[in-house]
């Protein structure tokens, strides 16, 4: 019997040390009161453990420092199910660190030290078999190189390519042209490519540019969708937030997790990373995600 392909998320794993705060504070300004709390993080470990809620069995790859934490959240990953076979160990690098101030109404700033996740390698890419896996995710929070020497290779695997843009920069067309669905939020798309001062043109643009599909992401205004055919906006599911962190991630994961079991139907897979981002951010931590069960729940709420 031939053997089901899984879905791989290469990326980013930092342990997220998280504030909650009155407000984000402005350059230069202390604000005692704040509530402490440590949670697993990093764009692609969110991506994956989203992409595993809905699809078990997901494959992670990432670069973990040999320390402490970083023993402990692999440890944390095996147990949420997640094929973490991929990740490598660097001695005398240590894991990713985010740290990030949460204000009352769910906003957040961000600042990252990604340590291991930049030792992940263009030659690390070219080891992987992707002909495993259907459907490969990346993100930038590992080096540009590194991601698209993976968004290439898995292209000629023939994988489905999904790359958020995050953190937002300019972006060549060798790496766009490789991004079946690129799924940047409505800052991001703007930094990708120089002239472009609407969503709009700048998804136009990208277009051109050799990207097979644009999903833009708009918080608590939904999302919309950019083809070659047009453009289809796809609204919220209301909920009351608590924590927004990971909630981008959550979408692109569980949307991942979507077109594999939608057999390619992006409208359905939208709808189902809508709802599952909503679960997401009435709780609190990146990867405080739903069940398959909660989000099929949410989803007949829209």
């Amino acid at each position: 019997m031939k053997k089901e392909k899984k879905i791989l998320v290469v990326g980013s794993m930092n342990v997220d040390m998280v504030v909650k705060t009155s407000r984000i504070p402005r350059v230069g300004e202390t604000l005692l009161g704040g509530v402490f709390n440590q949670y697993e993080g990093g764009k692609g470990a969110n991506q994956a453990v989203a992409a595993n809620a809905i699809f078990p069995g997901t494959a992670f790859c990432a670069g973990v420092g040999g320390d402490t934490i970083g023993a402990e959240y692999l440890k944390y990953l095996r147990g949420r199910g997640l094929d973490v076979s991929l990740v490598r160990s660097f001695k005398g690098a240590h894991t990713g660190v985010a740290l990030i101030t949460v204000a009352k109404e769910g906003k957040n700033s961000i600042t990252v030290a990604p340590g291991a996740n930049m030792l992940l390698s263009p030659a690390d890419m070219r080891k992987i078999d992707f002909s495993k896996f259907s459907h490969a995710a990346f993100q930038l929070e590992n080096s540009l190189e590194t991601v698209e020497a993976g968004l290439e290779q898995a292209k000629l695997a023939s994988c489905v390519t999904i790359l958020t843009p995050a953190p937002g920069r300019l972006l060549p067309n060798s790496v766009l042209k490789n991004v079946d669905y690129l799924v940047p939020n409505e800052i991001e798309i703007l930094q990708l490519k120089r002239g472009y001062a609407s969503i709009d043109s700048a998804a136009a643009g990208l277009l051109k540019s050799g990207v097979g599909n644009i999903i833009v992401t708009l918080g608590e205004r939904g999302c919309v969708y950019f083809n070659g055919e047009g453009k289809t906006s796809f609204k919220p599911c209301s909920v009351r937030a608590v924590d927004t962190v990971g909630a981008g991630d959550c979408f692109t994961g569980s949307f991942m997790a979507g077109l594999r079991i939608y057999g390619g139907d992006v409208g359905k897979a939208i709808k189902l990373a809508t709802a599952a981002a909503a679960i997401k951010v009435t709780k609190a931590g990146a990867q405080s995600v739903g069940t398959f069960a909660e989000v099929k729940r949410m989803l007949k709420k829209f």
